[in-house]
């Protein structure tokens, strides 16, 4: 005769259920409230009349454009680049279609560019530019999922969004502050605006109906051990809200209900006090692992010099990836459009060190194979760019003044104090560090390239 389970061993039952389901809605759908969040963060300060520096502070449906390169004291964004002017825009596609302008390449002499489109889970689904646009600029129509083209904008070229929520971000090539008025005369040419008849300026419900700040305690998590605890019941009451606006593909369907037997219902206000305990339990714990898996990932499992991302951008059904982009670089474009090289350890295999000297050297047959640029940008530990007196974050192929060794290969040289040459010089924390390569637009047969291994010269 079958013995029925005891009350103890169904509660324990629940709760890994609740673990399991914890676990996977945190990766599944970390990038999803990372989009959100920044959303909110960066329209609802610019209603309120905040500043309009380069961080973005507009409404949504509107487009800012940075009129410098990101700085150290830009903050919105993990890992920023700093030889591009940033345009970006939240777009809300629920009301209606939006018609996007794609600047003219010829007017600017080939300046890269690239309007880069990312859907409510960061899937850089599409990205306008010289490649794929035409050289004298054309408007583009942006419809949301089961939106329709008014038949008065029937001739545009049309674009079909996987989400109501889309996030612009453009990258124009900025070279020095004597480049930036033409780099930002090529931004000026890009335009957002609602199709004649719709709606606009109103946010997701997800966005408006936020819970919590600005959810700070979300990074405080991975970096500081803030308790899953706090944590646990804002990031899953605003990734049920989320889901109702962005319920994702038809092939996430079942994952996505199988969330819903730990209440984590898509459109649901989450009533986490009203749960029993052993699913508050289990959705912490796995919301804990969730969190130590995604920040594990985010250290190179070998100590390789550097690591190559193979799927930033467009990552199908890997949403461990797609959430460790989320966390150490939100809005990473596709590899055919950009690749990333994260430098994390020396030739030795040592975590890098600004108590150290490093040098980088390419051999003259041997520099990044880009078609439009490369840079190695320096990241503090924090994941954004270093503070120093001589206000350098970036060296590449295009920075003024650097001096290539007899041979024509160039090295760089990192350290926390200027070197005797310091044409050459990329300054340091005096603590851990790490660096990004970035190659756009790059060459046939990239994969087998290898980037060299920096060398520590000193203590």
């Amino acid at each position: 005769m079958h013995t029925p389970p005891s009350p103890a061993a169904l509660a324990a039952a629940r709760q890994a259920q609740a673990r399991a389901i914890g676990l996977s809605a945190f990766v599944y759908g970390y990038p999803l409230v990372e989009s959100f969040r920044t959303c909110r963060l960066q329209t609802s300060a610019a209603a309120a009349g905040a500043d309009e520096g380069s961080d973005a502070r507009v409404p949504i449906d509107r487009l800012h454009h940075s009129p410098r390169p990101s700085t150290d004291q830009d903050r919105d964004i993990v890992t920023p680049a700093n030889d591009l002017l940033y345009s970006t825009g939240w777009i809300h596609l629920g009301d209606g279609p939006r018609l996007l302008t794609v600047p003219s390449s010829a007017a600017h002499r080939g300046r890269y560019f690239v309007l880069a489109l990312y859907d409510a889970y960061t899937e850089n689904f599409e990205n306008l530019g010289p490649r794929n646009c035409a050289a004298v600029g054309e408007t583009v129509l942006l419809v949301g999922p089961g939106g329709q083209v008014p038949e008065a904008l029937a001739g545009h070229r049309v674009l079909r969004c996987p989400t109501t929520l889309v996030w612009l971000i453009g990258r124009i090539l900025a070279g020095d502050e004597a480049d930036w008025p033409a780099a930002r005369a090529l931004q000026a040419g890009i335009g957002l605006a609602p199709a004649p008849g719709t709606l606009t300026g109103r946010r997701p419900r997800g966005v408006e109906n936020w819970e919590g700040a600005p959810f700070d305690a979300m990074a405080a998590c991975f970096e500081q051990g803030q308790p899953a605890a706090q944590v646990a019941p804002p990031f899953f009451a605003n990734l049920c809200r989320a889901l109702a606006d962005a319920p994702g593909r038809t092939e996430d369907q079942g994952l996505v209900a199988w969330f819903g037997q730990a209440g984590l219902v898509a459109g649901g206000n989450l009533a986490w006090d009203g749960m029993d305990a052993p699913l508050r339990a289990g959705l912490v714990e796995g919301f804990a692992e969730g969190v130590a898996l995604v920040a594990a990932a985010a250290r190179s499992r070998r100590a390789r010099p550097w690591v190559l991302a193979s799927r930033a951008g467009r990552y199908g059904h890997d949403y461990l990836a797609r959430a460790l982009t989320a966390y150490i670089g939100l809005g990473a474009l596709a590899t055919d459009e950009a690749l990333y090289g994260a430098g994390h350890f020396d030739s030795q295999g040592a975590p890098l060190d600004g108590r150290r000297r490093y040098t980088l050297r390419f051999a003259p047959d041997e520099m990044p194979p880009a078609e439009a640029f490369w840079s190695v940008t320096l990241y503090d530990a924090d994941r954004f760019l270093y503070r120093n007196a001589a206000r350098r974050h970036a060296i590449g192929d295009r920075t003024p003044g650097l001096q290539f060794d007899a041979d024509g290969s160039l090295q760089i040289d990192f350290g926390h104090t200027p070197p005797p040459r310091t044409a050459n010089w990329l300054p340091t924390p005096a603590g851990p560090f790490y660096l990004i390569l970035r190659l756009y637009h790059p060459r046939e047969g990239v994969r087998s390239w290898r980037i060299p291994a920096l060398q520590a010269v000193e203590a």
